[in-house]
């Protein structure tokens, strides 16, 4: 009786480790990141040509493929802005369902590193993260171009709008997250050249009369050494009365010498 006991035990034991465990037990928690980096936020660009901006995503903390669309949600008028890798179709396998995710690019997950890689996958860039090391993302592009016509100095402000998504049983995305991406972006010269000129003055007025500096000039005129005829201290000033008295006395006394004589 006994051992039918025990061995009725050990078959019960021996069906109960050959049941498949809950789906949730199995199942590792989902964890779900959307880890990102963004280039110069400020960019200069010539008239008639173009720039990129950079964004930097990566997936070190999440045990889930992040689904990221991005899309141009603030642009200036007559700017042409477009992302590369563009929005396209992803075929894609949910637990052997097939599925379609639209989206620019999607990043699986990967370990951080303490070291920066040498050989990095192609499609792959090396992010530095602050702090805890390098990742394996992946880089999306901002294309930027500006009118030939659009003056120097104009600044235009881009806005990229960016959703990841995480795909649950069904295929379809069970969770998603948005952020967006500024950039500011100013017109300046394709010449290297350097160059300066002060702008914004209008023409030097025109003066009639004289100017301040003369009537200073004329101020001091007086007090210079070099102006004695209008000096009331010149040596000729002070004796010309003498002189002229003298030549009168002189005068006098040869017209009076004369009239004695004809007399």
């Amino acid at each position: 009786m006994k051992r039918t006991c025990l061995l009725m035990v050990v078959l019960a034991a021996l069906v109960l480790l050959a049941l498949p465990l809950p789906v949730q037990a199995q199942e590792e928690a989902a964890r779900y990141n959307f880890a990102s980096a963004q280039g110069d936020k400020e960019l200069q660009i010539p008239p008639g040509q173009e720039g990129r901006c950079y964004i930097y995503f990566y997936n070190v903390d999440g045990n889930r493929i992040t689904h990221i669309s991005l899309d141009v949600s603030q642009a200036p008028a007559g700017w042409q802005v477009s992302i590369e890798p563009p929005l396209g179709e992803t075929q894609v396998s949910v637990s052997g369902l097939p599925t379609k995710v639209t989206e620019n690019l999607y990043v699986e997950p990967s370990e951080l590193l303490t070291e920066e890689p040498q050989n990095v996958p192609e499609g792959m860039v090396s992010i530095k993260v602050p702090g805890r090391g390098y990742a394996l993302g992946k880089l999306a592009q901002v294309v930027v171009r500006v009118p030939d016509s659009t003056p120097l100095g104009t600044t235009g402000s881009i806005k990229v709008a960016a959703e990841a998504a995480w795909l649950g049983q069904s295929g379809s995305a069970a969770v998603k997250q948005a952020r967006d991406f500024d950039f500011l972006v100013t017109v300046t010269s394709a010449s290297t050249e350097y160059s300066e000129k002060i702008i914004g003055q209008g023409e030097a007025p025109k003066v009639t009369g004289n100017t301040p500096e003369t009537k200073t000039s004329e101020a001091n005129h007086g007090d210079t050494p070099s102006s004695p005829a209008k000096s009331s201290g010149s040596p000729l000033i002070r004796w010309l009365p003498a002189i002229v008295a003298g030549v009168v006395v002189i005068l006098g006394a040869i017209i009076l010498l004369l009239v004695r004589r004809r007399g």
